[in-house]
């Protein structure tokens, strides 16, 4: 059974980015970029409404890997200045794998390939325990470990296609 990723704006996937995006110069209201991972380069430009957001630089002050175009809009939020003009490798990826449902309410989402954000303890146990387990297994291995353990513990899980 698969589904549809939903950003949930947790920003942890960007958090590293910066290491591979660089700014290069400003060009009007539009700035000149690289990034090493494919060795493209982008124009981008900061959504509508997103100027005083990304001058403030105190998001990156905390995080000196992060894109250079991720700000923290709320307690809860992480959010792309640029996600209109974003570039092709941030358009199609995806970070989180799956979810984790009990009687049709979200208790965790996988994130990465090894990582799950709960706040629901005994999955967050049996989480620490498939890591212990099946975490240096390859995917295919890992995600039949997760669905049958989970599985017998009661949980629903849905991985993303």
């Amino acid at each position: 059974m698969g589904s549809q990723f939903t950003c949930t704006l947790c920003g942890r996937c960007c958090n590293g980015f910066g290491r591979y995006i660089t700014i290069n110069q400003k060009i009007g209201g539009a700035y000149g970029c690289s990034l090493s991972l494919t060795k493209e380069s982008f124009m981008a430009v900061l959504d509508p409404g997103r100027s005083e957001l990304f001058s403030d630089t105190s998001y990156q002050n905390e995080h000196p890997h992060a894109c250079p175009f991720l700000r923290k809009e709320d307690e809860e939020t992480i959010v792309c200045t640029i996600y209109q003009s974003r570039p092709r490798f941030c358009r199609e990826y995806i970070c989180c794998t799956g979810k984790v449902m009990r009687q049709d309410t979200v208790c965790g989402e996988m994130k990465g390939r090894r990582d799950i954000k709960t706040a629901d303890p005994a999955l967050q146990r049996a989480w620490n325990g498939l890591k212990e387990r099946y975490g240096g297994e390859p995917d295919p291995q890992w995600k039949d470990g997760v669905r049958k353990t989970l599985t017998a513990s009661g949980y629903d899980v849905i991985f993303y296609e």
